[in-house]
């Protein structure tokens, strides 16, 4: 599954859709999409089908699930902005599991020497259990990545939705780290994130899943 599926006019089309959305006055919390006005998702995909992002756009339903919680909890005015800078920091015609997405946020969001969690920590066992969490998250990036979500991980996602900085929790088991998540008390640590750095954060890990110019193909000599 390709981001855009390999499109940038996809990727230029539903900016612009979000954006006169946002013109509009029609970018709202609190539904997803009813009369011409909705969320990040709705203005996104005219729907509350999160599901709707890999078919339309190829981008990862949890990241979805994320976007949309980001969004709800953001100050109004950051808000606003967030749909789009969400869309353009994804870049086009990358598999964003094969990058493994999930495990490189979850793994910034807990290492970030600035803005990260287990630098606010104090040392017990709670940052032991952080640091071991760290630990397996990099053995992780370096094995083979799902191409798909199951669907008890899209049910868990839409739960950890509702319970608002749960999902960080949701996150981490998406990262194949099970009660992991649990022993590092992820929920709770994200209290101590800025929701400000933590929506960054996701911005940058985003970005950093074009591929590098030796990683493009090579064109062939005429």
């Amino acid at each position: 599954m390709l981001t855009y599926h390999g499109k940038q006019e996809l990727k230029d089309e539903r900016i612009a859709q979000v954006r006169a959305h946002r013109l509009a006055d029609q970018l709202v919390k609190g539904f997803y999409w009813q009369d011409g006005k909705g969320c990040a998702v709705g203005c996104t995909i005219h729907s509350g089908s999160h599901e709707a992002y890999e078919t339309e756009l190829g981008i990862p339903v949890e990241l979805a699930f994320l976007e949309d919680s980001i969004f709800e909890n953001l100050p109004n005015g950051s808000a606003l902005m967030w749909p789009e800078r969400f869309l353009e920091s994804i870049p086009v015609g990358v598999d964003l599991r094969a990058t493994h997405i999930n495990k490189r946020f979850v793994l910034a969001l807990l290492t970030d020497e600035k803005r990260g969690l287990i630098p606010l920590m104090k040392e017990g066992d709670a940052k032991r259990e952080a640091l071991k969490l760290a630990g397996f998250l990099r053995e992780g990036i370096a094995q083979a990545a799902p191409t798909a979500a199951p669907q008890k991980i899209i049910d868990r996602a839409d739960l950890a939705y509702r319970a608002d900085l749960a999902y960080l929790a949701y996150l981490a088991y998406r990262a194949d780290l099970a009660y992991r998540a649990y022993l590092a008390d992820l929920a709770d640590l994200a209290d101590l994130a800025d929701l400000a750095d933590l929506a960054e954060i996701l911005l940058e890990v985003l970005a950093a899943s074009a591929p590098t110019t030796s990683q493009r193909p090579k064109k062939r000599a005429k």
